[in-house]
């Protein structure tokens, strides 16, 4: 069958069932029992208890507590006592005491608390016929407190229930709303309850305290009844069962079933019966993963299949060619490889390397067909140019953006900024480590940052390690593959952008352009790099849609009134906030992306390209010279899909958009392989790159000034380090553009090093079946994965005969859907299939923006691959970031580069 997704085309099957798959008949077959893994299990059910905690900074993330996935799907999480109907991210939550599985009697335990309401409790789920039991314990009665306010709550995915129906007591019949409308009441916060940060109090308070009232209610509610993969019947036993819309307080809520806590109760406070219907002996489908963009006609072809360990296929798989008239002629049929067991899934490989005739084709295996592909020599001559011309261009600040009829965004933050006051950690884990910046203090208006830079990722932050990589990125796809692409207008007198309207310039250029007046910006009116430009409330945070409206535009002056306007001035304090905090990772790489772009500006824009170099050299003598102290920049954990340049640099990246982070951790990033055996642990990275952070700027200033000194020497004296195994994996590919600088005997020297490092990467590629680093964090590691094609990318362009040009092309098919879960593409809107989904500032839109790379699937601990296609409000799993979108453009080229060198 030919689908839209993998998840839409198993459900569509599954809906024509005959109904032979009745309630009771299909319920009476569920039997759970404990695993190894220490979760419930029965073919087709599997619940989770805990196996993850909340974040410790961002608290909510949809992936905790009780967890059940039903037919393949996870529908429900966050099972646990909770204070508010539909809680937000950042409200109270239970503290986890230790859980138990016991095998013997199929149940799992957690022991939870709310300590500040001396409120203690067990949260059990048992095994019974036909589902499982869930039961609060209370140790003892409910405090008279939080009689009304605390409930069990379990949040089912909006997704798959939207528009589908419901059944309250057998008898009182609905559908799950696709637009929230419940009425809203308010609820005060409770009189004890825990201080919350300042941002957080003011947010409640601008939003009114508002809470939807159930939309359903009653002892028994079955959810999805029309639907055969997701129809699940809860029935209470000690309090009316109430369905909650989490979409009327936010758009990424889900449905909240719920029941309120009796007074008076504590042994079955809550006793939920959980009935799944389960279809009988059901498997999950094949899944074929390939390339959506197609394949090189002399490279290598190979599907990967993901099967249930129950699934008993063929052995062979087929690819059949899409001829002109639309039917389909078999071309080749081949077996498929032993199955490996990873996570709860097998994997067959399937090679189809011989197929290599231009033309259209798809893969037949078993009842499964995948969308059309084609086999070409131009595979890969776009899958890039939507990252470049449209995300790129649509996370543009501080400019309007036009496309055709369509405004993407006005000229925004045209306000910037004010210096951030010292607050202590604000959300998402920003800090301002420091009162004053020379004569800045905070609260000040810095004039002259309101120009440059991009978005970061479905937020509207300039996080400036992502600015940093964007440009090297951006730098380094224009001068290795010579990208004189032109299809936007940008003009920065104007502020204006417009796409599909050629001026002349290379894009690229223009790109580096933007993010380089941004870094001038810096240095010019602070003096230094910077730890970025934030927003000063939640409010403007989770903000959607046109960035314009964020703000008034306005410079803050504190002598008006609130609502007085004066000019180019007004009284609302919405200014977005400047973290002036800065440390050696963040000035060494804002020196290297101005070098870059330097080289990159020269004859373009002649003057700018001698204030990117003369800055640059100036920043290094004064480096050099005074030497920025390790700081409280970080403003979080090292993270994956920061851009291949910004990693090798060691900076701590965003990187991953606006829900990634546990806090300050002073560690570098890494965005190279999670697996590669040289990458060190982030616990000791600082160490580790404290002697050589100016590498990157040594490189680059090196390249900029046609070899000239220090700068060249500085290189010579690095380049062992840079090269040792402890390094390799992770910014040891840069030296490739060192080598004309270097002596004769350097490229020897690398060759080495390289054999050493090929050795032992292949094996530990090996540990999933797709070759790459896998997605082992709480974020999607797609990142990694391109970062790998750029590094294998340009090994092969100096050693061929020690790296081939498969392990790029392994890495781009990868992101293009060569992937666990489904096929779809990772790069949204390219591809037969792709995400047309995503964590994007139009998410509330339900779409997407084209070239946005996703972070791909994670682990639902302990052993649930997942990435849903048709859901874009998981940030782990949606969010696309700017650094990423840079890095594509880089990794896309040199995919089309490798397969046009064999012509």
């Amino acid at each position: 069958m030919f689908s839209r997704s993998f998840a839409t085309s198993i459900r569509s099957a599954v809906l024509v069932l005959p109904l032979l798959f009745s309630v009771p008949a299909c319920r009476a077959q569920v039997r759970m029992q404990v695993t190894e893994k220490n979760y419930l299990d029965t073919q087709g059910f599997s619940v989770f208890l805990y196996d993850s905690t909340y974040h410790p900074v961002f608290v909510d993330q949809k992936n905790t507590a009780m967890e059940m996935i039903l037919h393949g799907a996870r529908i429900a999480t966050n099972g646990d006592v909770r204070l508010m109907p539909t809680p937000e991210q950042w409200d109270l939550v239970a503290t986890l005491k230790g859980r138990h599985a016991d095998k013997q009697n199929s149940r799992l335990t957690a022991d939870l608390a709310f300590p500040t309401f001396d409120l203690s409790y067990t949260l059990e789920v048992a095994a019974e016929p036909g589902g499982v039991k869930v039961s609060i314990n209370l140790l003892k009665p409910l405090p008279e407190k939080l009689a009304g306010r605390a409930g069990f709550n379990l949040e089912f995915l909006p997704s798959i229930y939207m528009g589908k129906t419901y059944l309250v007591d057998g008898t009182k019949a609905g559908i799950f709303p696709r637009t929230p409308n419940d009425p809203m009441v308010k609820v005060l916060p409770l009189a004890d309850e825990p201080k919350k940060a300042y941002y957080l109090e003011d947010w409640e308070e601008a939003k009114g305290y508002s809470q939807p009232l159930p939309f359903a209610q009653g002892r028994s509610i079955t959810l999805g009844v029309d639907d055969a993969l997701a129809r699940i019947n809860v029935k209470s036993d000690t309090a009316d069962l109430m369905l909650f819309d989490g979409r009327n307080r936010a758009q990424n809520g889900w449905f909240v079933l719920r029941s309120l806590i009796p007074s008076g109760k504590t042994a079955g406070a809550i006793v939920w019966h959980v009935r799944p219907d389960v279809i009988p002996n059901w498997t999950r489908p094949p899944m074929i993963a390939h390339s959506q963009v197609g394949y090189g006609p002399g490279f290598s072809k190979v599907a990967v299949l993901e099967l249930d360990p129950k699934y008993n296929g063929p052995k062979t798989a087929k690819v059949l060619r899409l001829m002109e008239d639309g039917s389909y002629r078999q071309v080749f049929e081949g077996s498929i490889a032993p199955a490996t067991p990873w996570l709860r899934y097998v994997y067959s490989k399937f090679d189809f390397t011989p197929v290599k005739d231009p033309g259209l084709y798809i893969i037949e295996y078993a009842d499964q067909r995948t969308a059309p592909f084609p086999i070409s020599t131009d595979v890969y001559a776009n899958i890039w140019q939507d990252s470049l011309d449209h995300h790129l261009a649509e996370q543009m600040d501080h400019v309007s953006v036009r496309e055709g009829y369509r405004v993407w965004h006005g000229a925004s933050h045209l306000d910037d900024g004010r210096m951030a006051p010292v607050v202590g950690e604000q959300f998402d884990g920003w800090n301002q480590a420091t009162a004053t910046d020379g004569k800045l203090k905070g609260g000040d208006h810095i004039p002259g940052m309101n120009v440059g830079g991009w978005y970061d990722a479905g937020d509207f932050d300039l996080e400036e390690p992502a600015q940093l990589s964007v440009i090297q990125s951006l730098a380094l796809a224009y001068r290795e593959f010579h990208l004189d692409y032109d299809e936007l207008t940008v003009d920065e007198s104007t502020r204006e952008v417009e796409m599909h309207r050629p001026d002349g310039v290379p894009d690229a250029v223009e790109q580096v352009k933007h993010g380089a007046l941004l870094i001038l910006a810096q240095f010019h009116n602070i003096g230094h790099a910077i730890r970025g430009t934030h927003e000063p409330d939640l409010r403007q945070y989770t903000h959607l849609g046109d960035g314009a409206s964020k703000t008034d535009g306005r410079i803050y002056d504190p002598n008006l009134g609130p609502n007085e306007v004066k000019g180019d001035y007004s009284g609302k304090p919405d200014d977005r906030w400047i973290f002036t905090s800065n440390n050696p990772f963040f000035q060494w790489n804002a020196i290297a992306a101005l070098a870059a772009a330097a080289d990159t500006l020269k004859g373009w824009d002649d003057a700018l390209a001698k204030d990117c170099l003369d800055t640059a050299i100036k920043a290094w003598n004064d480096e050099k010279a005074h030497p920025t102290p390790m700081g409280g920049a970080f403003g979080g954990e090292p993270t994956e899909g920061s851009g291949v340049l910004a990693a090798s640099q060691g900076v701590v990246s965003h990187a991953q958009g606006a829900h990634d982070r546990s806090g300050a951790s002073g560690a570098p990033a890494s965005s190279a392989p999670t697996n590669a055996p040289s990458v060190p642990p982030a616990a000791s990275g600082r160490a580790a790159f404290a002697a050589n952070l100016d590498w990157a700027a040594a490189l680059e200033l090196t390249i900029a000034t046609h070899g000239a000194e220090p700068y060249k020497s500085r290189l010579r004296e690095l380049f062992p380090q840079v090269i040792a195994p402890q390094q390799m994996g992770f910014r040891g590919w840069t030296a490739v553009r060192a080598l004309p600088y270097l002596d004769a005997g350097a490229k020897d020297q690398m060759r080495e090093a390289v054999k050493t490092y090929m050795a032992g990467l292949e094996k530990q590629l090996s540990a999933t079946p797709f070759g790459v680093p896998p997605s082992l964090g709480a974020w999607g590691g797609s990142g990694a994965v391109v970062d790998m094609a750029i590094q294998m990318y340009f090994l092969h362009r100096a050693f061929p005969d020690l790296v081939g040009p498969e392990y790029t092309l392994r890495a781009v098919n990868y992101i293009l859907g060569t992937h666990p879960v489904s096929s779809t593409s990772y790069v949204a809107g390219v591809g037969t299939v792709s995400k047309t989904k995503t964590y994007s500032n139009n998410r509330g839109d339900n779409s997407y923006i084209p070239g946005a790379v996703i972070p791909g699937y994670v682990i639902i601990k302990p052993d649930f691959p997942e990435c849903i296609d048709d859901f874009g409000f998981l940030w782990f799993e949606d969010e696309a970031v700017v650094a990423g979108s840079a890095s594509w453009v880089v990794a896309g080229n040199a995919a089309d580069a490798i397969v046009k060198e064999s012509k």
